[in-house]
């Protein structure tokens, strides 16, 4: 991660940032609190992207590419792989957003092709550095639950416009694969492997779904994702039960604007700092490649059981 010396912030770390949406906003507040200089690229003009965060625009992928440290990937789904591959061609660190690719075989190409290149490939899955999600973990190593045998995860938001690329399933996966893929990654970071689920929608269309998941721990785990109307409040729970009793949260009882106080530091910039420790000292990440790829393998088997494919 040695920045290049011709660079006029040569002792600055260099992110470039692909795609101007809003997931790229907590990104780019996160990079310019740890101090770096960052420069951003989409497919569509990021002008006014650009000058409210007072950034600099690449001409084009490659050009970004070419004057980066780290590629930070929150481009839409559907470009993860190609952005990705161009990214570690040069032997960049990348971070990607969730999921690392739409299928789980191309999110495992990419896996390879980063220990290949001898760079990092972090799954940004920032639900595992929230507080609340990162206290029930703490709780559950400690044995403060004792045995579990059931838990429940519930996430919902405002659908996303209907005209979105992501109503395409082919491109998004629909709300498996953008929400509920939050849910999945937690039971399996809690709760380690599955053997076998059931799923299905609960009314009409695929905006709803409910997936039951059996854990080879003795867990079972139900996990809840909706695309709501638009008037839909963001909000997400859990609920586990163990032999010591239950732990319970729901974020509609701490914060009516999301599931952290204000209180503490933003998700995205404890994730970010994670990946640069990671880099600088070689303690592993929260996350690891192969997680990015589970989540995505047990989110397709989920569509499968949903008979979408």
């Amino acid at each position: 991660m040695t920045p290049d010396p011709h660079h006029d912030r040569a002792d600055t770390l260099r992110i470039g940032l692909v795609g101007a949406g809003a997931i790229a906003e907590p990104h780019v507040r996160a990079w310019q609190i740890l101090g770096a200089d960052v420069t951003v690229h989409s497919r569509r003009p990021p002008t006014e992207f650009a000058e409210r965060h007072g950034i600099r625009v690449a001409r084009s992928l490659r050009a970004l590419v070419a004057e980066c440290d780290i590629v930070d990937v929150c481009s839409p789904t559907p470009t993860h792989a190609e952005v990705v591959r161009v990214a570690l061609a040069s032997r960049r660190q990348v971070v990607c957003e969730k999921p690392l690719a739409r299928t789980a075989v191309a999110a495992q190409a990419l896996v390879d092709e980063a220990a290949a290149a001898g760079v990092l490939l972090f799954a940004a899955h920032v639900v595992r550095y929230f507080p609340a999600y990162e206290e029930l973990h703490r709780r559950l190593k400690a044995g403060e639950v004792g045995e579990v045998s059931s838990a429940a995860f519930t996430r919902r938001v405002a659908a996303p416009p209907d005209d979105s690329w992501f109503h395409d399933l082919g491109q998004s996966g629909g709300v498996v694969l953008d929400l509920m893929l939050h849910d999945l990654d937690q039971a399996l970071w809690q709760f380690g492997p599955v053997r076998t689920l059931t799923a299905e929608r609960i009314g009409p269309g695929d905006r709803r779904v409910r997936a039951t998941l059996s854990h080879e721990a003795g867990v079972t785990t139900t996990v809840e994702a909706q695309w709501g109307p638009p008037d839909t409040a963001f909000a997400t729970s859990y609920a586990v039960h163990g032999s010591r009793g239950a732990v319970t949260w729901d974020s509609r009882a701490v914060d009516a604007d999301g599931p952290v106080s204000r209180d503490v530091e933003s998700p995205y910039l404890v994730q970010l700092r994670n990946v640069l420790d990671h880099l600088r000292t070689g303690r592993p990440t929260r996350v690891s490649p192969d997680d990015g790829v589970a989540a995505v393998a047990l989110a397709e088997r989920v569509l499968a059981a949903l008979g979408t494919p």
